[in-house]
C-alpha cells in the first residue's frame, strides 16, 4: 500500500463512531496487537484509493464513450482496408 507522500509532520484527526464500530475496531486491535489508530490510517488510506480509482475509471470510461463514434468509424476503414 502507498503511503501518501508529504511532510511528517503529524495532523490528529477526531470523530465519533457508534458503539458497535467501537467495539469491532477495538477487538480487531487486540486480535492484530495494533493500535486503533493505525487501523483507521490504513483504512482512510485504503478508502481514499478506492476514490481515486474509481475517478480515473470514470473518466477512462467517460473518454470512451466520448470517442465511440470515431473508434467505430476507424475499426470500420480497417474493416473495408482488409477487403481491398
Amino acid at each position: 500500500m502507498p503511503a501518501i507522500k508529504g511532510h511528517n509532520k503529524k495532523e490528529r484527526l477526531s470523530f465519533f463512531v457508534n458503539a458497535e464500530l467501537s467495539n469491532k475496531v477495538n477487538s480487531i486491535s487486540k486480535q492484530i496487537k495494533q493500535p486503533v489508530s493505525e487501523i483507521a490510517r490504513k483504512a482512510i488510506q485504503n478508502y481514499i484509493e478506492l476514490i481515486e480509482k474509481e475517478k480515473i475509471e470514470k473518466e477512462l470510461e467517460d473518454g470512451y464513450k466520448a470517442n465511440y463514434d470515431y473508434y467505430r468509424k476507424a475499426q470500420e476503414e480497417w474493416e473495408n482496408a482488409d477487403k481491398e
